[in-house]
């Protein structure tokens, strides 16, 4: 069965659509949004591009996944459900754990000082601000799952597999006193970043430390098997927890999980990748999506990681602009075909 992967650009965040299997019976599978710019009108909000092109074609998506509420992977999202012309329209399922589900899996009663109103249109929402949004723009349209998903979850499309290697439940716990509104932290800007250093540099001072945010503690991270064959897609999870949801499928050194490709966490952090987790993959596509606009990611360790532990790794960016600023011209040349940007879909058969 045929597997198409889009990533589209989303500027710094996560916009991914999948299409498996032949045009006349094909399942689409959209993972997040990007941030709310990826469903603005014109040539760059490339979502509302892709939905309009499906409307056209008299196509629908049959699952649409929402990792986490960040605002890199709801704010197109919301946009899109907000829109006439959007996703309420095409979408037949979605996955979303929000502030509600998750308080009421645990059986704590939401306080109303935290329960957020919404705001649909506000330029400034903060991730939890959006996460409520969504639930209210999702609340009667009949489609969304409303049940937490957590590790160890599986979901079936017909002949399709979904395996959830994250959140686990102290994750999604650590929530309960997340789900507040905050005050929008500041976009940092590329201009710190580790971009002019070598992998040998890099390499030689590397010490690793754990992703420490809640939200991103919270990122679905999960399976698609098709035909036996294995696509991961890791939102912004934390290594630790996926891979221990690697483990409870009894994947390890010895035995790793053989994958066709994997989206590397965190759009690059080096908080999100590590050896352990590597160690559990054999792969040899890796695909880093944002522009680089923002946290200045992605970080160069991260690549240096892959590329030490995965010799013939090649790493794909979906903005060229980013590939160019990470690697100078000889190091490109030197890797050669080991980093790459997406020309259009990435389609295994």
């Amino acid at each position: 069965m045929s597997v198409s992967i889009r990533f589209l650009h989303a500027f710094h965040g996560d916009c991914i659509l999948i299409t498996i299997g032949p045009d006349e019976s094909a399942k689409r599978i959209l993972i997040d949004g990007g941030p709310p710019s990826t469903f603005k009108a014109g040539p760059s909000g490339e979502l509302r591009l892709a939905l309009a092109e499906l409307e056209q074609q008299d196509k629908y998506i049959d699952l649409v996944i929402l990792t986490h509420v960040d605002d890199d992977h709801i704010g197109g999202l919301i946009k899109a459900f907000e829109a006439q012309d959007g996703l309420s329209k095409l979408a037949k399922k979605v996955i979303f754990n929000s502030g509600r589900l998750i308080h009421n899996y645990f059986r704590v009663a939401i306080d109303p000082e935290k329960d957020i109103q919404g705001n649909f249109s506000h330029a400034l929402e903060t991730s939890i601000d959006q996460g409520d949004t969504l639930e209210r723009l999702l609340e009667n349209e009949g489609i969304w799952v409303k049940e937490v998903t957590k590790q160890g979850d599986k979901l079936n499309l017909d002949d399709v597999e979904l395996y959830f290697l994250s959140p686990n439940e102290d994750e999604l716990r650590s929530l309960l006193g997340k789900w507040e509104k905050e005050t929008l932290s500041p976009f940092t800007s590329p201009d710190r970043t580790d971009w002019d250093e070598s992998y040998e540099d890099l390499l030689s001072k590397d010490s690793f430390r754990e992703d420490t945010s809640k939200t991103n503690a919270s990122s679905l991270a999960f399976i698609i098997k098709v035909n036996g064959d294995n696509y991961i897609f890791l939102g912004d999870a934390h290594p630790s927890t996926v891979s221990a949801g690697l483990k409870l499928h009894n994947y390890t050194r010895e035995s790793p999980i053989v994958a066709k490709l994997v989206k590397i966490s965190h759009h690059g952090s080096k908080g999100n990748t590590n050896e352990e987790l590597l160690s559990l993959l054999e792969c040899s596509k890796f695909v880093i999506s944002t522009d680089g606009s923002r946290h200045g990611l992605p970080d160069k360790v991260t690549l240096a990681r892959i590329h030490k532990y995965k010799k013939s790794a090649e790493i794909y960016f979906n903005y060229q602009g980013t590939l160019d600023d990470v690697y100078t011209e000889s190091e490109q040349r030197a890797l050669g075909n080991k980093v790459k940007v997406l020309d259009g879909e990435l389609k295994f058969a």
